[in-house]
């Protein structure tokens, strides 16, 4: 028996938001290192790397999800 089409997309549609909720996630975590590291943090980092993280982690959280979706965009 052959899978149904419809259910096919879905699962893809569940897989893909999941995959940017993660990196979304991911991203604010980074954010959250960086600026940790840049205020003083104990992981004995320095201004320019915590700094390097969040805006990582910034482009992550912004910039990933919206190249994912136009890529992911179906066609019309």
């Amino acid at each position: 028996m052959t899978p149904d089409p419809k259910a096919i997309e879905d699962k893809r549609a569940r897989d893909r938001f999941a995959v940017m909720t993660g990196l979304k996630l991911g991203g604010v975590v980074l954010m959250l290192l960086g600026l940790w590291m840049m205020l003083g943090g104990a992981l004995g980092g320095r201004y320019g790397f915590g700094g390097v993280l969040f805006v990582v982690g910034l482009v992550e959280t912004i910039a990933v999800p919206k190249l994912l979706a136009r890529r992911w965009r179906s066609p019309k």
